[in-house]
C-alpha cells in the first residue's frame, strides 16, 4: 500500500505528439485563415515557435484553443498589419501574456469577433482523426480528406501501466476520442476510464479540480504529477500538495526537470515515494 499515487498527462508525457498537434494547429490555421482572407494566405502563418511560446501560456490546455485565438487575432486585422510575411512571434507573445483567464473568456473581451470557436475545433478534429476514425467517432463524414495526423504519434513509454505497481491516474486535455487512441497506441487500453479525468468531464487544467478527484478514486494522500506544460504546473499548485515532476524540453534548463517520462520513472523516489 501507499499513499502516493501517480498521475500523468498525456501529450509530451506518455505520447510525443510533436509530429502531430503542432502540424494540426498550423494546418488549421492556414486553412482558417483563407476563409477570414478571402485567398490562401502565400507563406505558412504559423510554425513551430509560434506553437511553443502557446505552450508555455497556462491558458493552452487544449491545442485547438491555439488554432481558435490565433485566427481571431487574423480576423481581427491586428496580425498582419505587415502583410508582407509571417506573423511575428514575439506580437504573439505579447498578446497572449495578457490572459489571465479561460480562452473563452479572454478571447471574448479582447476580440470585438472572434471567429467561431466550433468550426475551428471542427476543421483540428477532422485533420487529427482523419477520414476513417472522423466517420467512427462523430458518425459523418469530414470535409477535409486525409488520412489522420494521429498516425504521427509514437509512445513515450513501453511499460503497461499495471507494471508501475502504484496506484495511477490520467489527467488529460485530450477527449475521450483522442485518449482512446493515445490507449492504444501505449498498449494501455484496459487502464481504468474513471481514473482518467478529460474535458468530456467539465474539468480542464489548469484546474486542480483533476488531480483533487483522482487523489480521491485512487485512495491517496498526495499526488506525483508528470506534466509538461504551464497548464500542467498551474494545476499542481493549485493541488498543493505532492509532487510536481516536469518532463520535456519546455523545463530542459529547470531543476528537477527530466527530458522524457523514461527516466523520470527510473528515479527511485518515484516508484517508492517516501
Amino acid at each position: 500500500m501507499t499513499d502516493t499515487g501517480l498521475v500523468f498527462d498525456v501529450d509530451g508525457v506518455l505520447v510525443d505528439t510533436s509530429l502531430s498537434f503542432p502540424a494540426v494547429v498550423s494546418a488549421a490555421i492556414q486553412i482558417g485563415a483563407k476563409d477570414i482572407l478571402g485567398y490562401p494566405a502565400p507563406f505558412r502563418l504559423f510554425d513551430d515557435g509560434h506553437y511553443n511560446i502557446a505552450r508555455r501560456s497556462p491558458m493552452f490546455n487544449d491545442d485547438y484553443d491555439i488554432a481558435w485565438v490565433f485566427l481571431s487575432w487574423i480576423a481581427s486585422g491586428a496580425a498582419l498589419q505587415g502583410g508582407g510575411g509571417p506573423v511575428s512571434r514575439l506580437d504573439w507573445e505579447r498578446l497572449i501574456a495578457s490572459c489571465d483567464g479561460s480562452p473563452e473568456e479572454w478571447c471574448g473581451s479582447v476580440f470585438q469577433s472572434p471567429v467561431d470557436r466550433g468550426s475551428v475545433r471542427k476543421t483540428c478534429e477532422e485533420i487529427y482523426f482523419g477520414e476513417e476514425k472522423y466517420l467512427l467517432f462523430r458518425g459523418v463524414s469530414p470535409e477535409i480528406r486525409i488520412g489522420g495526423l494521429w498516425k504521427r504519434e509514437r509512445p513515450c513509454l513501453e511499460k503497461g501501466w499495471e507494471s508501475l505497481d502504484i496506484p495511477t491516474g490520467i489527467y488529460t486535455g485530450r477527449n475521450r476520442q483522442e485518449l482512446q487512441l493515445a490507449l492504444n497506441l501505449l498498449g494501455w487500453d484496459g487502464f481504468p476510464p474513471h481514473l482518467c479525468i478529460t474535458p468530456d468531464e467539465g474539468i480542464s487544467k489548469p484546474s486542480p479540480r483533476g488531480l483533487k478527484i483522482l487523489e480521491e478514486r485512487l485512495s491517496v494522500s498526495r499526488i506525483i504529477f508528470f506534466g509538461d506544460s504551464e497548464s500542467d504546473r498551474k494545476a499542481f499548485e493549485a493541488y498543493g500538495k505532492g509532487l510536481f515532476v516536469p518532463i520535456g524540453p519546455s523545463f530542459d534548463s529547470e531543476r528537477g526537470g527530466f527530458p522524457d517520462i523514461r527516466t523520470a520513472l527510473e528515479f527511485p523516489w518515484i516508484s517508492k515515494p517516501q
